[in-house]
């Protein structure tokens, strides 16, 4: 299944937005019914937030898309708005501080709760067509459960195209609530997620410690932070938006616009949660599935043409169809690979991040 959609979204590479009106027609009526089923019970948040920039002449296009989509899910009248001016001089670090600025004010306003629930969305969002009020209702029980165990935080949307990552089932109790299990490249995103008061009070801890590192982004800050304690609901009620463009790493927008299309990645969320396996096996894999096809479906062709040379009656169809399919998804994976950033290093300060940590 990965493989077929992997395939798809190479072919339309270059121009991932334009897909026909038919298809895009499909997606907008399922998105549509998803969230009219979906509109939940947000009522055991302690705070939610949407962060956001504007444009520089005051405008915010991001905003005014994102908000009609949060109504239409129950939040519209429980989120609040956060704008912060973009950091031009360093993208990550304004990201870094403006989550930040909104776990430090959720933390003044849960001061003396032994137990919060804290939401924090980005003005990238998007409904999956997936959305259930079954899973935010599975999300709403697990939070609120004191002994559903340890949990810093609650991924609602993540990166599922990270190193590193493997998605565990938890039990057949909580079928709709996977773990997360990451190293320090295993990269989440921060689109949309809750953090419970030993995730809030954990990260700014880290926060009073050693403050921002230039480079250091915040979810690289949690994938240290979080290893084993972050879960996620399944499958993934939000996801980033396709076709909005990064504040922080634009270098990677077009391949955003294949990875974030529906039909791509709830196949390789299906994949991830349904084998088990860590995306350091499955990356491989991937990879050297079309490689092998790549070079034999090449060999075909070639063989074809000479036979066709030859006078031979053969059919070029299904081996020209083999090669055009393989070697642009090869293509695809090593520009998404040239462009991926560098494995993180361990650095000394950061050896004691669970210190004082219960």
């Amino acid at each position: 299944m990965i493989a077929l959609t992997a395939i798809a979204a190479a072919a339309s590479f270059g121009r991932p937005r334009l897909l026909p009106h038919a298809a895009r027609a499909c997606v907008a009526r399922h998105r549509a019914a998803a969230m009219e089923e979906a509109a939940a019970d947000w009522s055991f948040l302690d705070a939610a937030y949407l962060i956001t920039c504007p444009d520089d002449d005051g405008s915010n296009p991001r905003l005014d898309r994102v908000l009609p989509l949060l109504r239409q899910v129950g939040l519209g009248d429980l989120v609040e708005v956060r704008s912060f001016e973009r950091d031009d001089a360093d993208r990550i670090r304004g990201c870094y501080s403006s989550h930040i600025s909104v776990l430090q004010e959720a933390q003044r306003r849960v001061e003396g709760k032994r137990e919060c629930n804290i939401l924090v969305l980005e003005d990238n969002i998007d409904v999956s067509p997936r959305l259930s009020s079954d899973t935010l209702a599975a999300v709403r029980e697990y939070v609120t459960d004191p002994a559903a165990g340890p949990r810093d935080m609650v991924h609602l949307a993540y990166i599922m195209y990270v190193p590193g990552l493997r998605v565990e089932r938890t039990s057949d109790a909580r079928e709709r609530i996977v773990r997360l299990l990451c190293t320090p490249d295993s990269v989440l995103g921060t689109t949309a997620y809750l953090v419970t008061r030993s995730g809030l009070d954990a990260l700014l801890a880290e926060h009073a410690r050693h403050g921002y590192s230039h480079g250091d982004a915040i979810p690289n800050v949690m994938a240290r932070l979080f290893p084993e304690s972050r879960y996620a609901a399944s499958p993934m009620p939000f996801h980033r938006a396709a076709g909005i463009k990064s504040l922080v790493n634009a270098q990677l927008d077009n391949l955003r616009a294949i990875l974030f299309l529906p039909t791509f990645y709830t196949a390789w969320e299906r994949l991830l949660v349904g084998s088990g396996l860590s995306t350091n096996v499955l990356f491989p894999a991937l990879v050297g599935s079309f490689a092998v096809t790549a070079v034999a479906s090449t060999g075909s062709l070639v063989s074809a043409l000479l036979a066709e040379a030859r006078g031979e009656d053969v059919n070029l169809l299904l081996p020209a169809a083999s090669a055009l399919i393989a070697i642009p998804s090869l293509i695809v994976i090593f520009y998404g690979l040239a462009l991926a950033p560098k494995p993180q290093t361990a650095a000394a300060p950061r050896e004691s991040l669970s210190e004082g940590r219960p």
